[in-house]
Order: structure tokens, then sequence, then C-alpha cells
């Protein structure tokens, strides 16, 4: 009888403990929130890649949001963020983590230019101090903004950008768009039929659009945000001496078609 009466109890405890399991996953799965559909996404691939395209998409979207850059892999010795997706969590926003700060410089043309300026590594890897800014000298400070869409933009021509200034150049609130036209560094090829004023070109990336393309663009962020030098700018922003690559040309350009392929950002619904 005692037995029996252990065995009882045993089954009972069993089946109250199975009971309590499923009720808790039905109670989290009517509490929790339900999974965002689809099109509410930030992230994720514009419609229509073919499967190759996909897999590249998928390859640049690693390189973007998993890999994490250690001292072994070259980050720094100064630096900002170990990686793109720290910078732009989620392909979205960033934050005042990973705020950037750019100290003003005079250009080429006499210009004051906090966009085309240098850029304080506010971090460092042991063994060395991170960057300071200069007491008195004029900074701004930058969020990194939003990924999603940036391919769109790319596609944009010089002649609409043109044409956006010139309709709202006697806009009466005094608010007028201009274009802004920079040097380009030697890796980057200008799309045809682009505009020039002498050497320079149209750019429309980065803040206040101070960079060309999105390979102009992610050249500069593995360089100047980790510290990772490749073979577009071998540049070490310590010593400023050319090192060996420390990402591949292939990861680069996969990183680039990421960016290009992401979808636009979701738009309100009136």
């Amino acid at each position: 009888m005692y037995d029996q009466f252990i065995l009882r109890k045993t089954t009972l405890s069993f089946l109250l403990s199975v009971a309590s399991f499923a009720f808790a996953v039905i109670a989290c799965k009517e509490l929790g929130p339900a999974a965002p559909r689809e099109d509410q996404l930030l992230d994720g691939p514009v419609a229509g890649l073919t499967p190759s395209q996909s897999a590249r998409h998928l390859a640049g979207d690693i390189a973007f949001n998993d890999e994490i850059f250690t001292p072994e892999t070259g980050l720094g010795p100064v630096f900002v963020a170990n990686s793109c997706g720290s910078c732009h969590p989620g392909d979205g926003k960033g934050h005042p983590f990973t705020t950037l700060i750019r100290f003003g410089h005079t250009d080429s043309l006499g210009q004051n230019e906090f966009d085309h300026g240098f850029q304080i590594q506010n971090r460092a890897i042991p063994g060395y101090e991170p960057e300071e800014l200069p007491k008195g000298t004029p900074f701004a400070k930058f969020t990194p903004p939003s990924n999603s869409g940036l391919g769109y933009l790319e596609l944009v021509s010089d002649e609409d950008i043109l044409g956006m200034a010139a309709a709202n150049a006697k806009n009466p609130d005094g608010v007028r768009g201009h274009p802004n036209w920079n040097l380009l560094p030697g890796y980057v090829t200008p799309r045809p039929n682009s505009r020039r004023q002498g050497n320079r070109y149209i750019t429309r990336f980065g803040k206040k659009g101070s960079v060309y393309n999105l390979f102009h663009q992610t050249v500069v962020a593995y360089n100047q945000d980790m510290g990772i030098t490749s073979t577009f700018d071998p540049s070490d922003v310590y010593t400023l001496k050319s090192i060996d690559p420390e990402v591949s040309d292939r990861k680069v350009r996969d990183v680039v078609f990421y960016l290009q392929t992401l979808k636009a950002p979701i738009q309100a619904q009136p």
C-alpha cells in the first residue's frame, strides 16, 4: 500500500509539473508581444534578390552585425567602436556610447569643416592611451544614423540633387539645401556622368553628406571608427603609417553590398 501511495504521489507531482509548464508556456504566449511581421522589421533585404545576391547580402550582414574586432584581429590601437553593429544596433540609429567627436580644421579652400575634419578615437586597447580633444579646439558631436534604405540614396542622381537645391534657393523661410562638394580618395571611382567643380564631386553620405558613396563610407568607417586597415586605406590611425590590411577586400565589398540592399525604412501609415 505504501509503495502504491508513493507511486500515485510521484505521478501526481509529475502531472502537476507538466500542467504548470504548459500553463507557463501558454501564459507567455498570451502575455508576451507577438513577433513583428516581416514588413515591420527595420533590417532585411530589398525584394527580388537572386540566390547569389541573397548569399552575399547575408555575408555582409554577418560581417556588419556579428563580427567583433579584438586587438588580435586588428582593433585599434585607438578606436571608437569594436564592430559596425555597435554603432548601428539592429541597423538603426546609434546611441550616446558611440557618439562621434570631430574637430574642425581648415581645408585647402580655407574653410573650417567639422565633417571633413579629424575624428577623436576616444577608446584604446590595453597599453595605449585614447585620444583627447585639445583644449579650446572647436568640435561637433555626431550620432551614427540608421542604415536602412541607403542603397536608394546612392541611386539619386547628381542632377536631382542640384535640381532640389535650385528649387529651394529662394525659399522664403530661409531654409535652403546646398550640395556638398568634396575631394575623393584614390580608391573611389566616380560614377558615370557625375557632376564636379574642379576636382571636387557631389558627396551624400555621412554627416552633412561629406562622403561620396557607400564604398567610401565603409572604408572610412573601418579605418576611422575601428582602426581596421584595408588595401583601400592601409594607414594606421595611431602611427599614420601603412600597415598590412586587417580586413579583406571581399569582406569590405560584402558589407557595401549589404548596405546597398537593405530595404527602406518603414513608412508611417496615414
